[in-house]
């Protein structure tokens, strides 16, 4: 009975309303998840489905990782078990696998943590945490292989250049760092930011996005802001706060720590002080599943719109869809009978997401499909690839 007393006494603590500073010219985006709608048609305007190709000698498994690109009109879908990579075309038509370039040879790839689009080669980077970024063409030919020595190592990458990357640095080595990487001359700068309630709650997700010439970071875990980066200046700057309300967590009563810390501990090499911060990080998460607070799970913006998939204990419990134009959102809750699956990007107002083929008609409503894609639908077998599923947001 105690235990339950000082859990329920620090979950009001959690999500009390204290008053949050923010910058002046910071975007707040209010997440009001207890207005929730039953209907997906007040905001999804139509459904398209792309089946990838499937035969044979492409299966496609465990997604762990996709991204879009519109201007080379490509998918890259990264399997985390199997630490390899397959791309398709923007109808589905299978391109390349990156099973042939896996093994000990040159131009070759052992491990790969992470894989990006590159736009400046029009290729596909592998990351290995030790600090190497093997470039391979869409189909995997081999272009270019590019090696960094690092203080600590990386997880996330994105190409800002020809020679320059940011990298994400896990949580349990640094306070809330990112890596700016120019690889010509060699010069690193980590670059901090805040906000980090928790490393240990959330959804794998891409953090780094590019719009333009502006580059964005969204932080994994549970982190209510949205930050701007500039290389040039090699700053963070918070842009856009998530406002959940009376759901917002306080972390200042929360058990455990949410991030880590540099310590005296050299490099990688473990230390009792890195061992006790990886305690107190875990303490936090599962404090946090175990009062089943909600929580952003997966966060998304463009310049019309935000998208948060929103989680309370181990759940999925709805879609938060924002209209930045018309200062409007929407909640949409996960329900039985169809729900959103959750997405990996926003391309002007269309929501990506990627569905295993035997799950499909429980995450589109055929309300919304043309005749076309309907028929698409009745053709793939439970056995196929997955399938790309978009949702056309009203606008």
């Amino acid at each position: 009975m105690k235990n339950w007393i000082f859990l329920l006494t620090l979950l009001c603590y959690a999500c009390s309303s204290k008053q949050v500073e923010l910058p002046d010219d910071i975007e707040t985006v209010p997440v009001n998840i207890h207005a929730t709608i039953n209907k997906a048609t007040d905001f999804i305007e139509k459904i398209e489905i792309i089946p990838l190709e499937t035969n044979d000698s492409i299966v496609v498994g465990a997604p762990k990782k996709t991204v879009f690109n519109k201007e080379m009109d490509i998918y890259a879908i990264y399997s985390r078990k199997r630490q390899t990579v397959y791309t398709f075309n923007g109808k589905g038509k299978f391109i390349g696998c990156s099973d042939k370039v896996k093994g000990e040879g040159p131009e070759e790839y052992q491990m790969a943590v992470d894989m990006n689009i590159n736009p400046y080669v029009n290729g596909i980077d592998l990351l290995n945490p030790y600090g190497i970024v093997y470039t391979y063409s869409p189909n995997f030919n081999f272009i270019t292989q590019r090696t960094i020595k690092p203080e600590f190592y990386f997880d996330k990458m994105l190409a800002l250049s020809p020679e320059e990357y940011v990298f994400t640095i896990p949580p349990i080595w640094v306070n809330q760092e990112v890596a700016l990487v120019d690889i010509k001359t060699g010069e690193t700068k980590n670059i901090s930011y805040t906000g980090t309630i928790s490393s240990t709650n959330g959804m794998y997700q891409n953090c780094f996005y590019q719009e333009g010439e502006e580059i964005f970071f969204i932080p994994e875990g549970i982190n209510y802001y949205f930050y701007r980066l500039d290389k040039e200046h090699k700053t963070l700057t918070p842009i856009i706060y998530l406002d959940f309300g009376q759901d917002t967590i306080d972390e200042d009563e929360l058990p455990g720590s949410g991030v880590g810390d540099r310590n005296k501990g050299k490099g990688t090499q473990p230390n009792k002080k890195r061992t006790r911060l990886i305690q107190d990080m875990q303490e936090r998460g599962r404090f946090l599943r175990e009062a089943k607070i909600p929580m952003p799970m997966i966060k998304l913006f463009n310049r019309n719109y935000v998208y948060i998939l929103v989680g309370e204990g181990n759940d999925l419990i709805g879609h938060y869809i924002y209209n930045r134009q018309q200062k409007k959102g929407y909640f949409l809750k996960v329900v039985e009978s169809f729900t959103l699956q959750p997405c990996f990007a926003i391309e002007d107002n269309v929501l990506l997401s990627i569905c295993d083929a035997y799950y499909l008609n429980q995450v589109v409503d055929t309300k919304l499909m043309s005749p076309t894609e309907i028929e698409k639908m009745s053709k793939i077998k439970e056995e196929d690839n997955p399938v790309i599923i978009k949702y056309y947001l009203r606008k």
